[in-house]
């Protein structure tokens, strides 16, 4: 195998970059890797986090999962992208810079097309097109706290299921809402994919160090899941709470407002009742409470953030399934 600068040989393990373009100005637009290529055949695992240059938390814990890793017990190959988005990163940017493009809004990107499309071009054919499966880790950045397993509505969505139950996080939730990610263009090709949502907020202060050991976890047991690794269970839990989607509330688009969470994620809510409120800041004014369209479940994600991008989801809604 071969990725960019990288050809580990069976059981051995290697850091390098994935060189997918250039810049106007002519410099290399790269993609940093962890390949762990296990001493027997099997299945091809990507783990990919950072396509937003603002959600740092994979970055934190995923270069020591290759490390402590020995691909002299592993089965196949394991594929760890710490940081897509390295210019967004390096910018305090959740776009990458070299365009100001939303890396989750290109699809696969495109051959012929600007730079962040010929990243994302380059990278789906050479990273995701020849894997197996797909964890896509993503947080809330600086506005919302996450910490669930997404499932996309695809024709993959029984192996993904299989597998986001098997990582380990609280609740799962069949329906992720989809768009033109990466990690979706990846489940309608047919690839167990799940959307991992761990962090964000004020997660990286008061749960830095469990939400650091739940992605680590994830990565390990999605490797248990798939045989390619012989390891006890790590997590929250083997028998997670599986919730398909019915209702995402979104903030209501108006700038210039603080958004109050009630702290209702993790329970039962019934139709009508409130969980957060929009109020002036300036007046302490209530100018509007964000309330339950219909009965559900409210699982572990959404805003936190009092000041809340336009769209953002401040509470995701379903009913239990098991």
């Amino acid at each position: 195998m071969k990725i960019g600068n990288l050809a580990p040989q069976a059981g051995q393990k290697s850091y390098g970059t994935l060189v997918a373009t250039q810049t106007r100005g002519q410099f290399a637009a790269e993609i940093p890797l962890h390949v762990v290529r296990g001493a027997r055949h099997g299945p091809a695992l990507v783990v990919q986090a950072g396509v937003s240059g603002l959600e740092i938390e994979p970055s934190m814990v995923l270069p020591s999962v290759a490390e402590e890793l020995n691909p002299a017990e592993m089965s196949g190959t394991l594929v760890l992208v710490p940081l897509l988005n390295t210019s967004g990163f390096e910018f305090e940017q959740a776009n990458a810079i070299w365009d100001d493009t939303n890396l989750h809004e290109v699809g696969r990107g495109r051959a012929d097309g600007t730079v962040s499309e010929q990243l994302v071009d380059r990278y789906y054919r050479d990273v995701i097109a020849p894997a197996d499966a797909v964890l896509d880790v993503r947080t809330g950045a600086k506005w919302g706290y996450f910490r669930y397993a997404g499932v996309y509505e695809t024709a993959s969505q029984e192996r993904s299921r299989t597998l986001a139950t098997a990582l380990g996080l609280p609740h799962v939730l069949l329906g992720q809402p989809a768009g033109r990610t990466i990690a979706c263009e990846a489940a309608r090709d047919g690839k167990a994919v799940v959307s991992v949502w761990v962090g964000g907020g004020p997660g990286l202060r008061d749960h830095r160090e469990s939400d650091l050991r739940r992605i680590r976890n994830a990565v390990r047991n999605a490797l248990r899941s798939l045989g390619m690794l012989r390891a006890a269970f790590e997590g929250d839990t083997e028998q997670p709470m599986v919730v398909s989607c019915h209702t995402v509330l979104r903030h209501p688009g108006a700038r210039g407002f603080t958004f109050i969470d009630k702290s209702r994620r993790g329970t039962r809510v019934d139709a009508g009742q409130s969980i957060g409120q929009i109020v002036h800041p300036f007046t302490g004014d209530v100018l509007t409470e964000v309330k339950v369209p219909r009965d559900g479940f409210m699982i572990d994600a959404g805003a936190s953030w009092p000041v809340v991008p336009d769209g953002y989801p401040l509470a995701i809604l379903g009913d239990i399934v098991s």
